[in-house]
């Protein structure tokens, strides 16, 4: 009986662990794709010299495509709007980008820890001196 019930508990938090393995390599490809996004629209944003809202569209819809994201958990921030565009010779010539999206890990029995999944990305604007 007791070693029954060693092998049970064994087989018990062994699956428990594979599943959170499992788990865990799904989100860090979340990550790996995120931080590709982000490297191909910091590349797009110079000739705006801001990330647009077509190109925030396109980010959203590639992760949504590709890993199935939930479109309104997708932030995207950094230099966004028009206000925010770089202006030749001002002291910041940089367009920032980040992308960040919610990361649920799931451990024992249930519980559930969340933090966030960033890419941070900067790029030099066309107008540098």
């Amino acid at each position: 009986m007791s070693f029954t019930f060693k092998m049970i508990l064994y087989l018990l938090i062994t699956t428990f662990m594979m599943v959170a393995i499992i788990l865990d390599h799904a989100d860090n490809k979340n990550v790996m794709y995120i931080e590709m996004e982000a490297s191909e629209a910091i590349l797009k944003a110079p000739p705006a010299g801001y990330i647009t809202s077509a190109l925030q569209q396109q980010i959203k819809d590639n992760l949504v495509q590709t890993r199935g994201l939930v479109s309104s958990d997708i932030q995207i921030t950094g230099d966004v709007s028009v206000t925010q565009r770089k202006v030749r010779g001002s002291a910041a010539e940089d367009i920032t980008l980040i992308i960040s999206y919610p990361r649920r890990l799931y451990i024992f029995f249930g519980d559930i820890v969340t933090n966030d999944s960033k890419a941070f990305r900067r790029i030099k604007t066309e107008y540098a001196p």
